[in-house]
């Protein structure tokens, strides 16, 4: 397979999602676009693809990466409970670029990015994302494709530069929409606390919390 393979950002073609959920299948790690910047992933629940990111990345083991799931049902089954501002956000920025920090499900016990009681996940709003993640049918690794403590990818190409052939596959679908990350949220505290201002502003939120 071509390191970087092309796949239009609007109606991804399916003979190439299918080519690369197998990539993901098999334990490879890929390069792909969001609706913000570019990521690398991998099966969530692969221990070994896991341990590639935080390798590639440079990035300590301690520190949690975002997964990112095809709709609500999956994420009931990766967290403990959803509360009631989380589901509140859900409705008003899924699918999108939110990304809520929960209680990890009991179930979760070998789950390879866990390294505390919690999980960070976001539903994507991008064709591409969500293709691949009702093809592989399980959450995706969802970290910046960058060496840790450099700029964010916001192309195929500044993927390759930074990681090349280390990478199994690389999904260009052109630039960046945006060069902004997901917000992420502690939605386990009360009230929920904002542990990075991203794509929807802080006063977006605050504004659907008050609503309550």
């Amino acid at each position: 397979m071509n390191k970087i393979l092309k796949i239009d950002p609007i109606q991804p073609e399916p003979d190439l999602i299918s080519r690369v959920g197998h990539v993901l299948q098999t334990g490879g790690v890929i390069g792909y676009p969001t609706e913000t910047i570019y990521g690398i992933g991998c099966d969530a629940f692969n221990v070994n693809a896991v341990d590639q990111i935080f390798t590639l990345k440079g990035r300590d083991q301690s520190k949690a990466m975002i997964l990112i799931a095809a709709d609500i049902l999956q994420v009931r089954y990766l967290v403990e409970e959803i509360p009631g501002s989380a589901e509140i956000l859900a409705e008003n920025f899924w699918p999108g670029p939110l990304t809520m920090v929960f209680l990890a499900s009991s179930n979760l016990q070998d789950f390879a990015p866990r390294k505390t009681k919690t999980i960070a996940i976001r539903i994507p709003d991008y064709p591409i994302c969500l293709a691949l993640l009702k093809n592989c049918g399980f959450p995706i690794v969802s970290t910046s494709a960058n060496k840790s403590n450099f700029p964010a990818a916001t192309t195929a190409h500044d993927v390759y530069d930074y990681f090349g052939d280390q990478l199994d596959c690389i999904v260009d679908s052109g630039p960046s929409p945006s060069n902004v990350p997901s917000t992420v949220i502690d939605v386990t505290k009360n009230p929920v606390r904002i542990i990075r201002e991203g794509a929807i502003s802080a006063l977006e939120i605050n504004t659907v919390l008050e609503a309550i």
